[in-house]
């Protein structure tokens, strides 16, 4: 079968399901993304090959802050730069405001946002206390980065 490109493209209906089953995986079941349906061209990305969602990326609309809240790749499709191209998309569609966003102490996303220019402005014991099974051995804690865009 002959290799098709991605489509990065804004949340879309027909999304829903499969980006709901990857933050499932990649975070804790209960996310629910369908309040980002009603803005989702500057504030959401969506990688896709063919029918098939490999990742998302969500940031808040104004009046808030800026923050990630959510960025996936689908399991098998890491370290391929979707990743990258969608965190680019969502800076570049969101300019003119800092941006913010939590990262799990000791995940490998860290190199990937140092890379880009976030820089950490703490750390949060127990940020992810309350969304991680208890007997979850992932890191509870958060460091809090900033990317500075003025």
């Amino acid at each position: 079968e002959p290799i098709e490109p991605l489509a990065y493209v804004c949340l879309q209906q027909k999304h829903v399901q499969q980006v709901h089953e990857l933050l499932t995986t990649a975070f804790w079941p209960g996310i629910d993304i369908t309040a980002s349906l009603a803005n989702p061209k500057k504030y959401t990305v969506v990688a896709t090959y063919k029918l098939l969602v490999v990742g998302v990326a969500l940031i808040s609309p104004p009046p808030d802050d800026a923050y990630i809240t959510y960025i996936a790749v689908k399991t098998g499709w890491e370290n391929s730069g979707i990743g990258l191209t969608m965190l680019y998309h969502l800076i570049k569609s969101n300019d003119t405001r800092d941006i913010t966003l939590h990262v799990s102490a000791n995940s490998d996303a860290m190199l990937l946002y140092n890379k880009i220019g976030f820089k950490s402005e703490g750390f949060v014991v127990g940020f992810y206390q309350d969304y991680l099974h208890p007997k979850s051995q992932a890191c509870r804690n958060a460091l809090r980065l900033r990317l500075r865009q003025s």
